[in-house]
């Protein structure tokens, strides 16, 4: 059975009272006052580790599955003089709460492998989509390696252009064209 958390009725108080004087007229009260507010934070802070606890132990069996064997097992129905309407009522909201929920989980569990699915697929089009661009870069580069060679290979005159411009050359080498004049 669940142990029963006990909170206090009233609201804390959230702001300090502003006292007029510095002097307190009642020291011992003030410190009794203290004293119990520090044990019923104590009080609290107990129930609050212990409800944590079973937080964390339930989630550990919702997460073991539904095979777990360990989830708490509610009746269909309850039986003998305690037995009244209302009880009934209750037992059969909590019941089908329990099933919505245990729906709720086998959807959101479908929905992660889902995701984890469309991640892992959206990863391999990734990488995909990277060898793709490395191998286009790698095609561009030998393009453009090969335009370069054939851009140099226009450049140089061919056989006929220097056999045609050789007697021309021999003729200013000779005759001095490319000496610097003299004043």
């Amino acid at each position: 059975m669940n142990p029963v958390i006990n909170f206090p009725a009233s609201k804390p108080e959230l702001k300090l009272a502003s006292h007029p004087s510095t002097s307190h007229p009642h020291p011992l009260e003030d410190r009794r006052r203290l004293e119990e507010d520090i044990e019923s934070l104590r009080q609290r802070e107990t129930n609050l580790r212990e409800y944590e606890a079973r937080l964390r132990s339930w989630q550990e069996r919702l997460e073991q599955g539904p095979g777990a064997g360990s989830a708490p097992q509610f009746p269909t129905h309850v039986t003998g003089p305690e037995a009244d309407f209302a009880l009934n009522a209750a037992w059969e909201k909590l019941i089908r709460a329990r099933e919505l929920l245990e729906a709720e989980q086998a959807h959101l569990r479908d929905d992660r492998l889902t995701l984890r699915e469309a991640n892992a697929a959206l990863k391999r089009r990734e990488d995909a989509l990277a060898l793709r661009e490395a191998r286009l870069a790698q095609r561009e580069e030998q393009l453009n390696a090969a335009l370069q060679a054939a851009i140099a290979e226009e450049a140089k005159p061919s056989a006929l252009s220097r056999l045609t411009q050789a007697p021309f050359a021999l003729a200013k080498s000779v005759f001095g064209a490319n000496k610097p004049k003299s004043e």
